[in-house]
C-alpha cells in the first residue's frame, strides 16, 4: 500500500519553493510555482495569500482582493494576504478617497519637454499657476514643492515617512488638487504628496514631479526622440502593442509592487536581476547596490564621494562606468552610482539589482502599458 503523502508536508515545500523564487526578484517563475501548487492545494490558505501578492504586482487588484479574502477565510492570521488586501483597495482608490476626473480632448495628447536633460521636464497647470514638473517614474503620483502648495492655500496633512534615495527618510505631506491640466487633458479632485525637499534642476524652476501614479492612468510614453510625453487613454493598449510587435520593438514584462514602485527584468555587467525603473536620476543612467557590484566585480574609489539632492535631502555616491541590458536594448560605458548611505530597496521583500535611469532610456521611447503590464522601448532613428 503506497505510503500517503502528508497534504500540509506538500503545502510546505509547494510555498517555500514559489518562496524562494520570489525572494530572488524572479516573480514571473514564482507565479508559475504558486499557481501549479495550487492546482494541487486549492484551500492552501499560504499559497492562496501568495499568489494574491504576485496578482496584486500584475495589476490585477480584483483577482489578488479575491485571492487574499480567500487566503483569510482559510488562515485568518495571515499578514500576507491582510497586506495584500489593503494594498489592492489603495491602489483601487489611488489619487485619493476618489478617482480623479479626467477629461480628454483628443485621443493622444503630446506634451513638449521644456528640457530633456539632465531629466525631463514638462508644463502643468495647477490652479491658475503654470508650473514646471520633472518626470520621475521613481515617484508616487504628484508631487509638489511645499512653497506651491502654500502659496496656492491648498490643505497639507500629515502622511507619514517616506524612502527616499539613498535609503534616506523623511517627513511626507499630503494635499487635494482642486483642478489640473496638462497637454489639454483637464483633471479635478487630483491627490498629492508635498515634497519634502524643494525640487530644483540646474537653471530653472521645478514646482514638482509627475510620477507613476499619475502615468498608469494612460498608455504612457516618455518619447526621448521627439522630446514630448505622450498620453493615451488606457483602451489603446491592444493596438499600440499590436504596432510595437509588428516594427519589432523590445517588449519587457514590469511588475508594480506597492503604491508605484516598477520593476522588470534586466543586467548589469551581464550579472542579472530585478531593476526598479526609476527614470529619474538626473545625469545617471544606473544604480547599483552592494551585492551587484560586487558580484560584478565592479572597483569602485570609495574615498572620493560626491552629493547630490535626493527626495529626502543629500545623498553621498560614488561614480562608476558599466554596460546594462534590458530585454533587447542594450547600452555601454554608462554613468552609474552606488549609494554607500543606505539602501533604498531593503524596503522589499526581494532582492534588488539596482535601478534602470534616465541615461540607460535617453536613446528610446519609453512606453509604460499598464493595461499589458509591458515596458515597451523603441529606439530613435539616426
Amino acid at each position: 500500500m503506497p505510503a500517503r503523502r502528508d497534504a500540509n508536508v506538500v503545502s510546505v515545500s509547494s510555498v517555500a519553493r514559489g518562496d524562494a523564487l520570489f525572494a530572488e526578484g524572479r516573480f514571473a517563475d514564482a507565479t508559475i510555482a504558486y499557481e501549479g501548487a495550487l492546482k494541487l492545494q486549492p484551500n492552501s490558505g499560504a499559497l492562496l495569500a501568495a499568489l494574491s501578492r504576485m496578482r496584486l504586482y500584475q495589476h490585477r487588484e480584483s483577482e489578488a482582493i479575491e485571492l487574499a479574502r480567500r487566503a483569510l477565510s482559510i488562515m485568518p492570521d495571515s499578514a500576507l494576504a491582510a497586506q495584500v488586501l489593503r494594498s489592492a483597495n489603495a491602489r483601487l482608490s489611488s489619487f485619493g478617497a476618489s478617482p480623479p476626473l479626467i477629461r480628454i480632448a483628443n485621443a493622444h495628447v503630446s506634451i513638449p519637454f521644456v528640457l530633456t536633460d539632465p531629466l525631463p521636464v514638462v508644463r502643468v497647470r495647477v490652479r491658475k499657476h503654470d508650473g514646471n514638473f520633472i518626470l520621475d517614474t521613481g515617484a508616487p503620483g504628484l508631487a509638489l514643492n511645499r512653497s506651491l502648495a502654500v502659496s496656492l492655500g491648498l490643505p497639507l496633512t500629515a502622511a507619514g515617512e517616506g524612502t527616499f534615495a539613498g535609503g534616506q527618510h523623511a517627513r511626507v505631506e499630503r494635499t487635494m488638487i482642486p483642478e489640473l491640466e496638462i497637454g489639454g487633458i483637464g483633471m479635478a479632485n487630483v491627490s498629492a504628496v508635498i515634497s519634502p525637499a524643494e525640487l530644483e534642476l540646474p537653471g530653472i524652476h521645478m514646482d514638482g514631479v509627475i510620477g507613476t501614479g499619475f502615468l498608469m492612468h494612460f498608455l504612457s510614453t516618455i518619447d526621448y526622440c521627439r522630446g514630448v510625453l505622450v498620453l493615451s487613454p488606457l483602451g489603446s493598449s491592444a493596438t499600440f502593442e499590436r504596432r510595437a510587435i509588428a516594427s519589432n520593438a523590445n517588449l519587457v514584462p514590469m511588475w508594480l509592487v506597492g503604491d508605484h514602485f516598477i520593476f522588470a527584468r534586466g543586467a548589469i555587467n551581464n550579472v542579472e536581476g530585478l531593476f526598479s525603473i526609476d527614470t529619474g536620476l538626473a545625469g545617471g543612467a544606473l544604480v547599483a547596490t552592494k551585492s551587484t557590484i560586487e558580484t560584478a566585480g565592479i572597483k569602485i574609489d570609495q574615498d572620493k564621494p560626491q552629493m547630490g539632492q535626493g527626495g529626502g535631502g543629500v545623498v553621498p555616491f560614488l561614480r562608476f562606468k558599466a554596460s546594462a541590458s534590458f530585454g533587447r536594448l542594450k547600452r555601454n560605458n554608462l554613468a552609474a552610482v552606488y549609494m554607500p548611505s543606505g539602501d533604498p530597496y531593503g524596503i522589499f521583500p526581494f532582492k534588488v539589482a539596482g535601478a534602470l535611469s534616465h541615461g540607460f532610456f535617453r536613446q528610446s521611447r519609453l512606453t509604460f502599458d499598464f493595461v499589458s503590464m509591458k515596458l515597451i522601448t523603441e529606439q530613435c532613428s539616426n
